[in-house]
């Protein structure tokens, strides 16, 4: 079962266990925890995929070869 740690807390077969974090645990230890109020029930809906903060592209840059460094003879 995947829970929500609210409590910073221990268990035997997972270790420690910080407020904030998510973990696919045992059906049996994750319902004693949520009933003791260390965590509650992950819900699936509300993971909103992440927003791609880049798209990486790079803008075109100017060459030496597309830059006439000879200077102008007029």
């Amino acid at each position: 079962m995947k829970i929500k740690i609210l409590q910073k807390c221990f268990i035997g077969s997972g270790g420690n266990l910080m407020a904030g974090e998510e973990h696919e645990i045992e059906e049996r230890i994750a319902e004693k925890l949520i009933a003791r109020g260390f965590a509650e029930a992950a819900d699936k809906k509300k993971t909103a995929p992440k927003k791609k903060k880049t798209t990486r592209a790079v803008e075109t840059l100017e060459t030496p070869e597309d830059v006439d460094l000879a200077p102008s003879e007029d």
